[in-house]
């Protein structure tokens, strides 16, 4: 290849990059190999061109040096036009490196890292830039397998203008590493990117960046964070984790993202200008403090509507003695002119329990700036004078901040103020020169500003119409295959009642409804017509969504063998979740202890799982079982488990056993709601369980019947952490065992002891008939309809 001479302008703005390069050689590769040869000659101001086409299963390991004047630059021939897939990566080492424009898809990494600032321990780099790069549909196939996207090693890297495309296995998007001291004190940056989503992980190490570790956080990594946009970042509690001292967090818009950014290790970081748009949505947080000498100013938190650690404003109290790992205590920080619009309560020690003794010391809250209507502006835990208030205005005040305060008047430290009004990207929010941010100088980074030029997702459209096709039950040999070959949205419609046989589990790997057809006497039942068991006979893979209504599923037939569940979620590598909504369908005669009606299987995930209208019956095992993830990580099985209208009778085992173990605070499920269910003669043995509720944090159980449940133990078990969100209302306990919790006070005023009267319960049908107790929405208690 000849060489060519060309003059570039590289112009930018950030880390001093600034300046007019005249570029000596331009060199076009074809492969990894010639890339690493290439970059390794390269002499400073020299462009490596990559052909432009699919590079599959490339390790770009590349080690070079240029100047701060003249880096050497590799990137495709057009933006976006090599394709990395399969098991491809990137490793940089050496100094003034720029790569710029790749585009990793439809693969995963084979390393730790997608792309890495060092090619082996030894060599790391160093002033060093990844710039305009896309990273989607590049997750692990199993979800708790874990990488990182990008890590940061050595000193004064920068990684910038790039799209991170909602990762869904464990591992944060962006790490940067303090493991030596070549790493520290490092002066990295991470600006200008657009962080496009964060599905929830249901674990911890979901977190979109993290900067640093515990076991470093008393070592300093000045990386600075700035002119990011974050939109629905919802893997965990922490969006932006920092475990390090000295960073800046700051001119970052954090958009409808279920979380925060936490202070969580080291001390003297920086939060400043930064626009939380929370819009309402449940769950959106601010900023967290922990740990000495933290500042949080300038900063606009709009409509956040989180709690506890996912307050809009969280400080957090300490340990004792605290090692490294835990919670060191609060002090001297400093949290001054920040706006906070409609949102929930600001939190003074967060987290207050048996262990986090230790009230925060000595933190400045000043001339800040609250639009509130709500009846508390703020809450402390400790009320120990750890928390000086001074010079605060407060808007839109209509009530007292707590009980001891007169009406209307506000506590030391707060005052009524009249304020101007400042529109920003056309939200409305006060303004006031005295009090609150800067709003007429705030940066405010909305998605066009961010995110790799360009980038353009793909709009994929169906080549059909979705479509229905019926089968009758002497056709049931072709549900394998018409389920395979059907396209997303397709419905399968079954026209017949009596015996559909399977011989082997149908698979759903799209979105499907399968469905009888409307106006039969009775249900079509699936069967194991196969002399093996079945695993199930509905399997869902992984990122599935399927609807079932109006079909049995019965565990025993004849003297063929068993299915051990009626529907489960594969126990192959899932990374995206499944949804599933069961509706008006029966689960029966599944005969061992270890079958269910449905099963979750061990690290999978449900988005949600709905169900309705249904009826668990004569079962020997478990009616819903999300119970596999025993490593007590705080996983669980599913996001949302709402079990409406549903008749539980007959159950040698427990009716819904969910599980969450640990004492992990980072994820906000599990969400389970049981409303207007009746459970009747379910798991008598010595100390069980009717329903078994280990860990769940977000639970309501409302307008339900027990009758005959739990006698040899519980009708309901609870173990509940402090900040778990738990009620029983409205509900019926006749010859039932008792509702255990940790607190005990998740029980309502509406709780009753009366004999129901069903409507036929050889019928199965569990509709309380007669003098029933009202419901909370005027219905009966219990089942409303077979």
């Amino acid at each position: 290849m000849k060489n060519l001479i060309l003059s570039l302008l590289i112009v930018c703005s950030l880390k001093g990059y600034t300046s007019s390069i005249l570029v000596n050689n331009t060199i076009l590769v074809n492969n990894p190999q010639e890339l690493k040869a290439a970059v390794s000659k390269a002499r400073p101001g020299d462009v490596i061109l990559l052909k432009d086409k699919e590079w599959s299963n490339a390790a770009l390991q590349l080690s070079g040096k240029g100047t701060a004047a003249q880096p050497v630059i590799i990137r495709p021939e057009t933006p976006g036009g090599v394709i990395l897939t399969g098991q491809s990566y990137l490793q940089l080492s050496g100094e003034y490196l720029v790569v710029k424009d790749l585009h990793f898809k439809n693969g995963y990494t084979p390393k730790r890292e997608v792309v890495a600032f060092r090619t082996s321990e030894a060599l790391l780099g160093n002033h060093c830039r990844v710039t305009g790069i896309v990273i989607e549909n590049y997750s692990q196939p199993e979800k708790f397998r874990s990488d990182t996207w990008v890590t940061f090693y050595g000193k004064n890297n920068r990684v910038d203008h790039s799209t991170f495309v909602n990762k869904l296995n464990l591992g944060p998007v962006i790490i940067a590493e303090l493991n030596d001291e070549r790493s520290q004190q490092n002066d990295h940056l991470i600006d200008s990117n657009y962080f496009k989503g964060r599905s929830p992980l249901g674990s911890n190490g979901g977190e979109t960046i993290r900067i640093g570790v515990s076991r470093y956080s008393l070592k300093a990594s000045r990386t600075t964070i700035a002119h990011n946009f974050f939109e629905r970042c919802n893997g965990e509690v922490e969006i932006v984790s920092i475990k390090s001292g000295e960073n800046r967090v700051c001119f970052n818009t954090f958009f409808e993202c279920e979380g925060g950014l936490v202070l969580r290790h080291g001390s003297d970081n920086v939060v400043e200008g930064n626009f939380f748009m929370g819009n309402n949505k449940p769950f959106t947080g601010g900023v967290r403090v922990i740990n000495p000498r933290q500042k949080v100013f300038n900063n606009v938190f709009y409509q956040l509507q989180g709690t506890n650690f996912r307050a809009p404003l969280s400080v957090l109290n300490g340990v004792p003695n605290s090692q490294i790992n835990r919670y060191y205590q609060v002090k001297d920080a400093w949290i001054e002119q920040n706006t906070f619009v409609d949102c929930s309560n600001i939190l003074f020690g967060a987290g207050k329990d048996a262990e986090r003794t230790l009230a925060p010391e000595n933190v400045q809250f000043k001339k800040n700036l609250i639009a509130s209507s709500r009846q508390e502006i703020y809450t402390d835990a400790n009320n120990d004078q750890g928390i000086i208030f001074s010079e605060n205005g407060v808007v839109n005040y209509a009530k007292s901040v707590s009980a001891d305060v007169n009406p209307g008047k506000l506590p030391d430290g707060f005052l009524k103020i009249k304020a101007d009004t400042y529109k920003i990207n056309d939200i409305t929010l006060p303004y006031s020169k005295l009090y609150g941010a800067d709003l007429k100088n705030l940066k405010v980074i909305t998605p066009d500003k961010t995110g790799a030029a360009w980038y353009h997702p793909e709009t994929k459209k169906a080549w059909r119409k979705p479509k229905s096709t019926l089968l009758k039950a002497s056709q049931s040999s072709l549900l394998a295959t018409t389920l395979k070959e059907a396209l997303a949205g397709d419905t399968i419609v079954l026209t017949e009642a009596g015996l559909y046989p399977l011989k082997e589990e149908l698979i759903i790997d799209k979105t499907l409804v399968l469905m009888a057809t409307k106006g039969l006497k009775n249900r079509p039942v699936f069967v194991n017509a196969s002399f093996k068991s079945l695993p199930a006979f509905i399997t869902l893979e992984n990122g599935s969504k399927l609807t079932v209504k109006g079909i049995a599923f019965k565990g025993n037939y004849e003297s063929f063998a068993n299915a051990d569940a009626g529907i489960r979620s594969t126990d192959k590598p899932m990374n995206k979740p499944y949804k599933l909504i069961i509706d008006d369908c029966e689960f029966y005669a599944f005969n061992e202890s270890s079958n269910s009606g449905f099963s979750g299987s061990k690290s999978t995930l449900a988005d949600s799982l709905i169900v309705k209208n249904s009826i668990f019956h004569h079962l020997s095992g478990t009616g819903i079982d999300l119970s596999a993830e025993k490593d007590d990580k705080g996983i669980y099985n599913a996001e949302y488990t709402l079990i409406t209208n549903c008749v539980f009778t007959n159950v040698m085992g427990t009716a819904i056993n969910i599980y969450r173990g640990g004492n992990d605070e980072s994820t906000l499920g599990p969400f389970v709601n049981i409303d207007h269910c009746t459970f009747n003669e379910v798991e008598n043995r010595e100390q069980g369980s009717a329903v078994k509720l280990i860990g769940a944090q977000q639970v309501s159980i409302l307008n339900s019947n027990f009758s005959y449940s739990g006698q040899g133990g519980r009708a309901i078990f609870f173990q509940e952490y402090r900040w778990d969100n738990i009620i029983v209302d409205h509900c019926n306990f006749y010859e039932s065992g008792k509702v255990e919790s940790f607190y005990q006070r998740v029980l309502g005023s509406h709780i009753y002891h009366l004999k129901p009267e069903y409507t036929d319960l050889g019928k199965l049908n569990l509709a309380w008939t007669g003098n029933a107790p009202a419901s909370a929405d005027r219905l009966k208690i219990g089942v409303y309809s077979k």
